[in-house]
This record gives C-alpha cells, structure tokens and sequence, in this order.
C-alpha cells in the first residue's frame, strides 16, 4: 500500500513540476513579447509647473556603467508621504530609477522643500552612443505629476574599452582555471567512475550499453523507469528546457546587441559553472566507500538548472504581487524559499525507490548536486545583467559573493532534502518520497533566513539589520548549515561498511 502512494505523490509531483513549467514558458513568452515603450504610462499623469528638471547635461562621456548623473529638482512644496522619483529611458523602455526620497526617512525632513539635489545612475546599453530621456515622477496625495523629457546622450567609448580589458583578464583567468584545476580533476572523476564497481547493481546495468539502451537492462516497470531517468535520453527532456531558459537570459538581457553583450553574456555562464562543478566532485570523490555512478550525478545536476526554469514563473508573478503591496522583500521569504526546495527536491524522489539511493550519504550528496545545478543557472542569471548595471568591479565582487562565499547555499538546502529521503530508504521505509514534505520545510527555514537581510533591515534599521545578518543569520544558517552537512555527511561515509 505504502509502495502505491510513493508513486502517487511521484505522480502528483510531476504534474507539479510540469505545471511551473508551463507557467514560465507562458511568463516568459509574455515578457519578451511585449512592446517596451514604457513611456506611454506618462500619458495618464498630469503636468505641473513647478516640477521640473534642472542642470541636466546634453553629453556625458562615461568611463564605468552606471554613471551617476546629479540632477537637481524643482517641485511643488513637498507634503508627507509624497513619493519623487527620476526615471530614465532608452528605446522606450526604462532603464534606471532613483528614489530622490530615500535617504529622508522621516517625512519632516523633506516636508516642504521645493528644490533638492538627485543622482540616478545610468547604465550602458549596448550602444557605443546612447541617448536617454530623464522624467521626473511625483505622486502626491491622489495626484501623480511628471515633468520631461529631458535628453542626454552618452559616449560610452572609454567604458567599452575597460570592458575589454576587464573581459581578457577574466577570460584568462577562467580558461587558467579551467586547465590547471577543473580538466585535471574532470579527468580524475571520469577515470575513477568507470573502474568504480557497484556491488548492489544487476548485472549489466552500469555499462556502456545499458547508457545507451537503458530499458534492455529492467526487468520490470519501476526499473526501466530508473534506468531512463539517469539515461541520455532524460538528459535531453532536461536539456531542452535549460536550453530554453538560457534562451530566455539571451533575449531578455539582449545578449545579441552588440560584442559586448555576448561577451558578457558567455563569460558570466563560464564564470557561474566553475564553482558548483568542484563543489560536486569533491563531494563525488569523498564518498570513498561507495563512490556513486555518475550517470546519476549528471542527472541530479541536470535536474538543478531545470528546476530554475521551473520556479521563474511562479517567482516573478508572485514577486510582482508583493511589489506592488509594498512588501516585496517578503516574496523571497515566504514564496521563493519553498518553491525553489519542492522543485529542487522533487528530482529526488525521481528515483526514490531505486536501489543505488539507499542511505542518508546518498540522499545527502544528490541533494547537494541538484542545489549545485540550480546555483549555477542562478548565478548566472545574476551575473548578466552585469557589468551593463553595475560597475566591473562590481560585476566581480557579486561572482565573489554569489559563487565563492555563498556557492553552496542551495546545495546545502536540498541536501537536507535528499538526507531525509535517504535516512527513510536506510529504514526500509515503503513510501520515502514522503520525506520531501518535512525536507522542505526544513530547507525553506535555512533558504528564508539567507533571504532575510531585507526583512532585518526594515525590522532594526540598517546598522542593526546588517551586525544580525552577518553574526547571526550568516554563521548559524549559512556557514553552520554547512558545516553540519559536511559533518554528517563524513560520519555517514566513515560508518559504512566497504
């Protein structure tokens, strides 16, 4: 009976799976399909006089992206609770705001003014020439006022040429990397896996020919199910929709503009892969009791990148919910942390009743390949849009952030996931794809207290937000739940009988 409701929930996890799917595609089409001539909400705003825009150059010639440009404003006397923006476009569509009331956070400080400096920063677009419109934005009481446009056109030669400096150097850096540290131990991994033997395995499963015809090996349903998911031919089903994703980045940051953009576009992926792949083959070789086939890593890892595309959807309609009820720092708390460790975690109960996934180190070290595959789709994702908003020092400090001293976040989260799962197989346990439900909740507790900061900010200030943050969130959810899975994970290596 247990054994029937095992596949049920697979089942209803499934159409799960396949449902986030089809909402991304639907966001995603919609997204990209749409006009970009953002200006036109201007025309349901009124003008004023008194708002205005003034000391704005004609021509800037930047040398770093985003360029701050200071402006200074003319307004109506300002009341409590008036909201002043610049917005600047290119092409129609918005490309930069600034909040000319942010630093004021009591309204008395701001209370009648008329005139007040701003400084929003204008990023490149892949044009060496770009021009930009600038609006102000005032929205008092039930009124909302613009003033604009006001043109300046950007020469972004001196900027494109540190680009290319900055490229060069990391392209170098990377292709270093990637010789001396990730071929080598690429080479290792491979040459280890196939000498590797299996002593549970039927005879024939694990060779060439069961890669390549994985439902000859089964001899009932559930084992050619198995056999087809760590398969090349559910590598492809994945494939397909990481590809569409990649897609996505490419159009949406149109990587296709200009040199540039691709060289961007191209490098950051390069980048983002390095970090997870070491993460996962150290965890691969410390297994060195039973070193698991890597047929199944692969499509762990597989099943990480896909899981982005799963949770875009539903992260962005349920993000832009919460923006626009003003809590938009709640949405990472309370929607993506949860989302992101069902979708993740669901690959794992994929194969929850195959015989290779029998104890807590294999649930533990698959988990952990999928928040690997996941990070890096991520990352990448996050990276794109830089150096383009913001500066290359910038671009480099997020890849340090993201990919070095957060890199294992999501692979610590679903490892809580594939650890319960597993503890349920060493118990013979009939159903243990069940151990998703309290794995989720225990992951999505670690995933929201990383994507705290902002809740922490607005509950004790910037100072206090930040000294909870980094002694208190970070060491005990980030660092601690690592170092507990690194614990675990050797106890349940050194325990087990060769």
């Amino acid at each position: 009976m247990l054994e029937i409701i095992n596949r049920i929930f697979v089942a209803i996890l499934i159409l799960l799976v396949l449902g986030g799917i089809a909402m991304s595609f639907g966001m995603m089409a919609l997204e990209l399909s749409g006009s970009g001539i953002e200006t036109q909400k201007f025309l349901d705003m009124r003008t004023s006089p008194q708002l205005s825009l003034m000391g704005v150059p004609s021509h800037i010639k930047p040398d770093d992206s985003p360029y701050s440009l200071d402006v200074t404003l003319n307004t109506p006397p300002l009341a409590d609770n008036d909201l002043l923006y610049i917005e600047a476009y290119a092409n129609g569509k918005q490309v930069a705001t600034a909040d000319c009331l942010s630093g004021m956070d009591d309204p008395g400080m701001y209370a009648g003014l008329q005139t007040l400096d701003c400084q929003v920063d204008l990023p490149y677009k892949y044009s060496p020439s770009q021009g930009y419109e600038l609006y102000a934005v005032l929205h008092s009481g039930n009124e909302d006022y613009y003033s604009g446009p006001k043109s300046v056109t950007a020469d972004w030669g001196d900027y494109e040429y540190s680009f290319w400096g900055a490229f060069l150097f990391l392209l170098l850096s990377v292709s270093v990397l990637y010789l001396a540290v990730a071929l080598p131990i690429a080479v290792v991994v491979f040459y280890r896996g196939m000498k590797t033997r299996h002593p549970g395995a039927r005879k024939g499963e694990f060779t060439l020919g069961s890669l390549l015809n994985p439902f000859g090996n089964g001899k009932t349903m559930l084992q050619r199910f198995h056999a087809f998911i760590i398969s090349p031919y559910f590598w492809g089903i994945e494939s397909v929709g990481i590809l569409l994703v990649l897609l996505y980045l490419f159009m949406s940051a149109e990587a296709w503009r200009n040199s540039i953009a691709l060289g961007s576009f191209f490098i950051s992926g390069l980048i983002s892969f390095i970090i997870p792949f070491l993460w996962c083959a150290a965890f691969w070789y410390a297994d060195f009791k039973e070193r698991e086939p890597l047929r199944i890593l692969v499509t762990f890892f597989l099943w990480g990148c896909l899981a982005a595309l799963m949770a875009i959807g539903i992260n962005s309609i349920t993000g832009a919910l919460f923006e626009l009820a003003g809590l938009g720092f709640l949405g990472s708390i309370l929607i993506a942390p949860p989302l992101e460790e069902l979708y993740k975690g669901t690959g794992l109960t994929l194969l929850s009743e195959y015989h290779e996934y029998n104890s807590v180190e294999n649930g533990l070290m698959f988990g952990f390949v999928i928040g690997m595959g996941f990070s890096f789709i991520e990352n990448w994702l996050y990276l794109i849009d830089n150096p383009f908003s913001a500066d290359i020092g910038g671009w480099l400090v997020l890849f340090i952030v993201r990919s070095v001293l957060f890199s294992a976040n999501h692979g610590v989260y679903t490892a809580i996931v594939g650890g319960i799962i597993g503890w349920l197989e060493e118990r013979k346990f009939a159903a243990p794809a069940l151990g998703l439900i309290p794995g989720v909740l225990i992951a999505a507790m670690y995933h929201a207290a990383h994507n705290s900061s902002d809740l922490l900010t607005a509950l004790f200030g910037t100072t206090g937000g930040l000294l909870a943050y980094c002694c208190l969130l970070i060491p005990l959810f980030d660092y601690g739940g690592l170092l507990a899975l690194l614990l675990i994970f050797a106890w349940a290596v050194l325990r087990k009988k060769k």
